[in-house]
């Protein structure tokens, strides 16, 4: 028999409580400090914790690559919640704003407008805005045209004319409608671009069904994600494509290729026309799922707006790039194209912007026909559609911001690009219009 000293044997009897326990600490270690980490980030509270920034102060807190600025060109109190953008041949930009979101109001009580932005300065700074059209209804779809815009506003995409050249709409002509709404807000028609076919294309969001017919009686029915394409009459509207999740930006390459960002699945697709892509159960056509372009996700759910940047404004390394607006992490992220056989594949780049403000929500980008890239800021604690309750009292409804990204290195060019002077040269009223 070996006799244990008393003091070495409650040593062993400590030892062999506690072994258990440091085994079990230091397994649970990296996930406290997980979560502790969490806890010290702001970026990933659903309902932001942070208190807003004034435009200066937010202007501080971006990050780009070396050359580059961004400029603000407008903020509230003369601008509030942007959700769409669009250029007209002028150079103006127009800018679609929603304070209802994501209640849509009573019918004839809507608070929502359509402004102008223009006479930009040497800072990018806008000297004017009008408030082009008001009473709207969550507008997010808009296209400048003729002495007018196209515009989407619950629950009809109709036209907006100014008939006597005071930057008023004074004449509304329904296009297209009803659309869906009852079921979703922030899934609804967006994203109006036009083709060089001259039809006017757009995305169909998340949830919702809608049936619209042209004039011509032939008429589709759209439920949750698609893409179709109008003409700009009222005469005809066609599916382009199907699925998709919640589509909610567009962009054409110099080849007319249509591409698309999209939220709860890949956040680029390049669209051919006729094909089917991945939603929420949703089946193919029997022949399987278009190509997918990208295998990453930006490490978010939901992504708005997209440019594919063909201009020599940028250095060589960004053009042929994909910027799209993230608006969960408060990122621009940044995509190359790269040709693969037939098909195209997107290769995951640094970021392009990154923020240190928890507010700032990218949900809309434009290449602008001087070749700078202009950011639609939804300026929110809150941009959850489903994670925060709707009626949540932190959403902010005043505060929006519009930001102009530009090359001021010395590796770039200053002449328009040949694909900006095509383009001008045969839009009767927009940088992508063509004429019918």
């Amino acid at each position: 028999m070996v006799l244990i000293p008393a003091m070495t044997h409650r040593k062993l009897c400590v030892r062999k409580l506690f072994k258990p326990l440091l085994r079990d600490l230091l397994f649970l270690l990296p996930f406290w400090c997980a979560k502790l980490a969490l806890a010290a980030d702001p970026f990933a509270d659903i309902v932001r914790k942070t208190e807003p920034l004034t435009p200066a102060l937010e202007q501080k807190t971006f990050h780009l690559p070396p050359g580059f600025e961004i400029q603000l060109v407008a903020a509230d109190p003369d601008i509030a919640k942007p959700m769409n953008m669009a250029f007209d041949a002028k150079g103006r930009l127009w800018i679609t704003e929603s304070r209802e979101y994501p209640f849509p109001a009573p019918e004839g009580k809507g608070r929502d407008t359509i402004k102008i932005l223009e006479d930009f300065d040497a800072n990018g700074r806008a000297q004017k805005i009008t408030t082009f059209a008001e009473g709207l209804n969550i507008p997010i779809g808009l296209y400048p045209y003729q002495n007018g815009v196209v515009a989407f506003s619950i629950p009809n995409i109709s036209y907006y004319e100014d008939t006597d050249g005071d930057d008023r709409c004074d004449k509304t002509n329904f296009l297209y409608g009803p659309f869906g709404f009852d079921k979703d807000t922030h899934g609804m028609t967006s994203a109006f671009r036009r083709g060089y076919d001259g039809w006017l294309y757009a995305c169909h969001g998340f949830n919702n069904t809608t049936t619209i017919k042209g004039t011509d009686g032939h008429s589709i029915t759209m439920n949750s994600g698609n893409v179709y394409r109008m003409r700009l009459d009222g005469s005809r509207v066609e599916q382009f494509t199907w699925g998709q999740v919640n589509p909610f930006g567009l962009a054409f390459d110099p080849l007319g290729n249509l591409y698309s960002a999209d939220c709860h699945s890949s956040p680029i697709y390049q669209l051919i026309r006729g094909a089917h892509y991945p939603s929420f159960g949703k089946p193919h056509d029997g022949l399987g799922f278009a190509p997918t372009m990208m295998d990453h996700t930006h490490g978010s759910t939901a992504i708005g707006g997209i440019v594919y940047y063909d201009d020599n404004q940028f250095p060589a390394e960004f053009r042929d790039n994909f910027f799209i607006g993230n608006v969960m992490t408060c990122k621009i992220n940044r995509d190359s194209l790269v040709k693969h056989g037939t098909t195209f594949r997107a290769k995951e780049e640094p970021d392009f912007l990154s923020s240190d403000d928890p507010w700032f929500r990218p949900v809309d980008l434009q290449l602008a026909p001087d070749g700078s890239i202009y950011v639609a800021d939804f300026y929110n604690r809150i941009i959850g559609h489903y994670e925060v309750p709707l009626d949540n009292p932190g959403r902010d409804r005043e505060r929006g911001r519009i930001w102009r990204i530009v090359y001021k290195g010395t590796v770039g060019t200053n002449s328009t690009s040949s694909l900006t002077k095509k383009n001008m040269e045969r839009d009767g009223t927009h940088l992508y219009q063509v004429t019918d």
